[in-house]
């Protein structure tokens, strides 16, 4: 009798008031679901084509799953999507502590593993009825495509998801269903208007008019993504990652609050960000524990570093 109920399930909304559940107790902020077209796929396929992918060839490797994701999940008719915040202001510390040179997304628990572990309970609810496929920032979908589907935000000219309520200070989780999509989605208007802060503010000029980055140009490319030599880009002080435009946006002035899992690190507060010039692996394995910091790799991370050192020295970055 319980193998007929769940094969009658076929809809999100006869599993969604559970799924609200298990995101509201664990820190999900908002919530919604979409069809698994990605709306953008045209515009991925301009950026790709114009090279604005850099050395990041496995995003040219997702081209045809953006186009028809149905041909990597014929079984897939819905995107179950989840923004959980994290921490939008820095902790006081000294001018060179390594915590004034990180991303704010990467000072606390690696994000993969907190929005997988979410995912995963919602899983519980959703599988018994039918396939699942949960990803965070690794899938071959566009998470902030589907966000904007889902009724969660708009993409803004840094190309970052903004919900007017709470900002960009987010991160966004997928699990792609087969159950049907019959919810309904709130409307969301772009927002951004004539605002330009974020354009005006990028010491790289790496945004473009059509809403996406020129990673050739972006400070959070080189500094993650980029392997070998730095570009020849100011870093502005950034290490790992950058933030200034979300600093500059006008919607990040009233953020959610942080996820317990994204708290800034106290020891980032108390390294110098010259320690790590000295480090061996295991010191880095150890300090980075559970940290989106090791995406950038122990030789990666002294490169930015001794790039940070020598621009200081030349006078051209301040603490």
């Amino acid at each position: 009798m319980l193998a007929d109920k769940k094969r009658m399930i076929t809809r999100l909304s006869e599993v969604w008031p559970a799924v609200e559940r298990i995101a509201r107790d664990n820190g999900v902020v908002r919530l919604g679901a979409s069809d698994i077209t990605d709306a953008h796929s045209a515009l991925f396929d301009e950026w790709l084509d114009r090279g604005h992918h850099g050395t990041m060839s496995y995003l040219a490797r997702t081209r045809d799953a953006r186009r028809d994701p149905h041909a990597r999940f014929p079984w897939a008719k819905s995107a179950i999507v989840i923004l959980v915040p994290y921490a939008s202001a820095r902790p006081d510390a000294p001018p060179h502590a390594l915590s004034r040179h990180i991303a704010r997304y990467a000072l606390g628990d690696d994000y993969h593993d907190v929005l997988d572990q979410i995912l995963r309970q919602i899983e519980t609810v959703v599988a018994p009825y039918g396939k699942t496929w949960r990803y965070v920032d690794t899938g071959p979908l566009s998470d902030r495509a589907l966000a904007t589907q889902a009724g969660l935000g708009w993409i803004a000219k840094n190309a970052m998801l903004i919900n007017e309520a709470i900002g960009s200070y987010t991160f966004i989780g997928t699990l792609l269903t087969s159950l049907e999509n019959d919810l309904v989605r709130d409307s969301v208007a772009d927002r951004c208007g004539t605002c330009t802060r974020c354009i005006d503010a990028c010491p790289t000029d790496a945004i473009l008019p059509d809403r996406t980055i020129a990673s050739e140009r972006c400070i959070s490319y080189a500094t993650i993504e980029h392997r070998g030599a730095l570009p020849n880009l100011p870093l502005a002080g950034n290490a790992f990652g950058c933030d200034i435009c979300q600093e500059v946006c006008p919607w990040n002035n009233e953020p959610a609050s942080s996820h317990p899992a994204f708290k800034p690190r106290n020891e980032y507060r108390a390294t110098p960000v010259t320690d790590l010039l000295r480090f061996e692996q295991a010191d880095f394995s150890t300090l980075f524990r559970r940290s989106a910091v090791k995406r950038a790799k122990l030789a990666g991370m002294q490169r930015n570093v001794a790039a940070l050192t020598e621009a200081e020295s030349r006078g051209k970055v301040c603490g």
